[in-house]
């Protein structure tokens, strides 16, 4: 590893330690201090804990939702919650080891095997739960065919019946997260999700 690499990386892990990274306001310059791709896949793999927070939409035949949400990641537990334009928790799923749950704004709990069934059911559309913290932090696992931009980032995903595009990504912490992409799936089904937020590493 070169000396301008182990100094990015321990930047880096610097950061890490604070537990906290965002994405930048678009006023403010990006540190050209990232890490290049490959390490910067290295680092995410070997996360066990993470955090985005943003918003999102859903386009399909039947028209079109939009919403804001918080996804947590941790050693053994998921979590996501969804809010109303008033900022109000619409849903809430976890998930463990032990399966899944669901809990409503008027308080009802439904429990299942997969946070993917319960998921269906808050946004009334079948999105691949599983796929979706990899499609977020830009990392290319389980994908059939990758396109990468200039700088060796993902720029297109095909991962089973989706294309990710990744439209924008902002420094956070050393290393470029995705801060905009969309998902284009069967049926005409299109997910668009924009990160605003992103805290990675341990306190997230």
């Amino acid at each position: 590893m070169s000396r301008t690499r182990a100094f990015l990386l321990s930047l880096l892990l610097l950061g890490f330690l604070d537990g906290c990274a965002s994405v930048p306001p678009p006023h403010v310059a990006a540190s050209p201090l990232t890490l290049p791709s490959e390490e910067r896949a290295q680092v995410l793999y070997s996360l066990k804990e993470w955090q985005a927070s943003g918003s999102a939409s859903i386009q399909t035949a039947r028209g079109s939702e939009s919403f804001s949400y918080r996804w947590r990641e941790g050693p053994a537990h998921q979590e996501l919650s969804i809010y109303d334009p008033l900022g109000r928790t619409v849903a809430r799923l976890t998930a463990d080891s032990d399966g899944a749950e669901l809990q409503t704004i008027d308080g009802k709990r439904e429990k299942a095997q997969s946070l993917e069934a319960l998921l269906a059911k808050v946004l009334h559309v079948q999105l691949p739960a599983r796929e979706l913290p990899l499609w977020m932090l830009g990392l290319t696992s389980g994908a059939s065919a990758v396109q990468r931009n200039a700088e060796g980032l993902p720029e297109t995903l095909h991962s089973g019946d989706w294309d990710i595009h990744y439209l924008r990504y902002g420094a956070v912490g050393g290393l470029q997260m995705p801060s905009l992409l969309q998902a284009d799936g069967p049926e005409g089904v299109r997910l668009r999700l924009a990160v605003t937020r992103w805290q990675l590493g341990a306190g997230s």
